[in-house]
């Protein structure tokens, strides 16, 4: 069976993020060198405050896209006008609610906030977008779309920054990139979406909502799970402190966002082979899994021994509180690559259901968590919280769903060449942790690569196969998709 240009998309898809997230932290440690971590703490606070309203705006639209459109591409301009007419009225009326909400409570951070929920909720036009994209298998115009906001979010930021604005011109800068882009990337969509007709009538248009309404539970369950820590820690500690976390917050999120770009080519496909291959299924699942888990050992290695020339080297020496952040910060990284192959496997096998009352199951211990480690730990504890609740999802997801397709033998297996090559990079790190930090993590990283490759982690057959799916687009992968 032909693979549908899956791991070309996938290493698109993680240039994507490898840019525009690199340009991403950039931007967010010149707002660090020069609001200071009281301000840091103010805009951490304001976005997870905007995130959580845009919940009932995203409301899974995303998940719904990439699964149905992957499976029938001629749905793209039904789902594009039909969803987004959903998306954009209730984006309306929460925005509207919202507003209402903080002229009654006459808060002095007013404009922040506003500022803060009109950039979320236009970025989530943008994501919605993408979903076409990747559903499409067209990442090239995501990323065209993605890099576009991106560079001109770090050069106008900049010069909003010199300029003096501080905070309040960070977020209107933002808003305008945001919207900019979301326009070039509808005039994008419509040009290349395949031919189909539109249905226009209140009975498609809730069945849109009813079919998102699992999707919409578990986004509400990841945000208790992803941002409410600082919800929390701003309850029992001062911005200052909110600040420091959200740095060491902020490389962990870009991070967790390489397995999340592989997803995006991994669901549509995925999705296609649950309803024609069970075998293709299971060994493009292993597959995936594998190269995941060896992709994840570096940056895991990388935080918990170079965390405060890190943090030095982005955010200057009056954020070194935020190093053991980091350190603590390194170890759910591992579990949440594999967490985010687990979820994607349950929404391509229409199983919604089970994955909605497990991700509220974590957020439950999340909350939890944050509330005891957080009262005890400050900041520190936040990380703490997300340490204990991607190491438990991960290990009931893994009893739950992957298990059935890689036996803890064979997982044990495939974990061991890249856990010996990170145990070398990490000694070489190690004693090289006072040179020049870029020189250490090129060190770091040329030892891993080399232990991989010479432990046999990826076969001689696996890498010709995976250059010939990269250049040509797709390939006959019998290891792979069967």
């Amino acid at each position: 069976m032909t693979t549908p240009r899956f791991v070309r998309n996938s290493v698109l898809l993680v240039a994507v993020e490898i840019i525009t997230k690199t340009l991403g932290v950039v931007f967010f440690a010149l707002i660090a060198r020069f609001l200071g971590a009281g301000e840091v703490g103010l805009y951490a606070f304001a976005l997870a405050v905007a995130n959580f309203i845009v919940i009932p705006a995203r409301f899974g639209f995303e998940n719904l896209v990439q699964r149905e459109v992957g499976r029938e591409p001629a749905n793209t301009r039904q789902y594009l006008w039909g969803v987004g007419v959903v998306k954009g009225l209730i984006s309306l009326g929460i925005l509207g609610l919202f507003c209402l909400a903080l002229a009654v409570t006459e808060r002095k951070d007013l404009t922040i906030l506003l500022l803060a929920a009109g950039f979320t909720l236009m970025f989530s036009f943008m994501e919605f977008l993408n979903a076409f994209f990747r559903a499409n298998q067209r990442p090239e115009f995501e990323l065209a779309v993605r890099l576009l906001f991106s560079l001109s979010n770090l050069l106008l930021g900049l010069l909003v920054l010199y300029a003096g604005w501080r905070l309040p011109g960070v977020l209107l800068v933002q808003l305008v990139n945001v919207a900019v882009a979301g326009i070039i990337g509808t005039l994008i969509l419509a040009q290349i979406a395949p031919p189909g007709r539109c249905v226009w009538n209140w009975q498609v248009l809730w069945g849109y909502v009813t079919a998102a309404t699992p999707f919409a539970g578990i986004l509400l369950s990841l945000y208790f799970s992803n941002q409410i820590g600082i919800i929390v820690l701003k309850l029992f500690a001062g911005a200052t402190e909110v600040g420091y976390f959200a740095a060491a917050l902020r490389l962990f999120d870009n991070l967790t966002l390489i397995p999340a770009a592989i997803m995006g080519a991994f669901l549509p496909m995925m999705s296609q082979l649950y309803v024609r291959s069970v075998g293709g299924f299971a060994r493009t699942l292993r597959f995936t899994v594998k190269y995941l888990f060896i992709l994840s050992v570096p940056p895991v290695v990388i935080m918990a021994i170079l965390a405060r020339p890190i943090v030095v080297f982005l955010y200057g020496e009056s954020f070194l509180p935020s190093a053991p952040a980091l350190q603590i910060l390194s170890l759910p990284l591992l579990f949440s690559f594999w967490n985010y192959a687990c979820t994607n496997v349950l929404i391509a096998r229409n199983e919604e259901g089970p994955l909605l009352w497990l991700t509220w199951l974590t957020a439950g211990i999340h909350v939890t968590a944050n509330l005891l480690f957080i009262a005890a730990f400050s900041y520190l504890g936040a990380c703490l919280a997300i340490l204990t609740t991607q190491g438990i999802f991960g290990i009931i997801l893994y009893a739950l769903q992957l298990r059935r397709y890689l036996r803890a033998g064979a997982l044990l297996k495939l974990m061991a060449s890249p856990v010996l090559s990170g145990a070398m990079m990490g000694l070489a790190v190690f004693l090289a942790r006072d040179w020049n930090l870029l020189l250490s993590i090129s060190l770091g990283l040329l030892i891993y690569s080399g232990g991989v490759l010479a432990l046999g982690t990826m076969s001689r057959e696996e890498m010709d196969r995976l250059h010939t799916m990269v250049s040509s687009g797709s390939s006959d992968l019998p290891g792979i998709a069967g």
